[in-house]
């Protein structure tokens, strides 16, 4: 029986290193919906503001979802490590998620981004903050009790110019969630 080798999902560790800015998805195991505990995501805030400022890094913006978190870290430093961030960061959180009894907090791995030039942060940022609405599960992002950033008040940011669509996802789709956001 033939071997099965999944495909490498990684640019090289050079493409994590140094004053990058990256946006990432990071799931929970199996998609269970943990992360709707705001004792939890609050504790998970304190775990993700303390690993970020040990390996260098700013929190451009977050948004805790129940079953996924989206991050947009910034590096401060050449030596700013991104694998090593997420590492520390999943590994501490795992501790305090098993504290409220939690087991099997993450999926193994997570997706990333790394923003390129002519992606604008800020489009990005939106695109993180406006999760929650694209879920159907409010419609203004600013009622959102688990999104922020570290950097800036985020609720005051006008909307963006261009909407960001990552790479991995349609266009066509997107579009659609924003017209029937217009409609409501």
């Amino acid at each position: 029986m033939a071997e099965f080798r999944r495909k490498r999902n990684r640019l090289g560790a050079r493409a994590y290193e140094g004053r990058g800015a990256y946006f990432l998805t990071i799931c929970t195991e199996g998609r269970k919906k943990l992360l709707g505990d705001s004792e939890l995501v609050d504790r998970l805030l304190g775990v993700l503001r303390t690993k970020c400022a040990v390996c260098f890094f700013d929190v451009y913006a977050y948004c805790f979802m129940p079953d996924h978190l989206h991050l947009i870290l910034m590096g401060q430093r050449e030596s700013a490590d991104l694998a090593a961030v997420v590492k520390a960061f999943k590994g501490a959180a795992t501790a305090v998620a098993r504290q409220k009894g939690v087991r099997n907090l993450w999926e193994k791995s997570f997706y990333d981004h790394v923003l390129r030039s002519g992606e604008e942060i800020d489009e990005v940022a939106w695109y993180v903050f406006m999760n929650p609405v694209r879920a159907g599960l409010l419609k203004r992002m600013e009622d959102w009790p688990h999104s922020g950033s570290f950097l800036f008040e985020w609720r005051s940011r006008n909307e963006p110019a261009r909407e960001f669509v990552p790479p991995w996802k349609n266009g066509a789709e997107l579009e659609r969630q924003r017209q029937e956001r217009v409609r409501d």
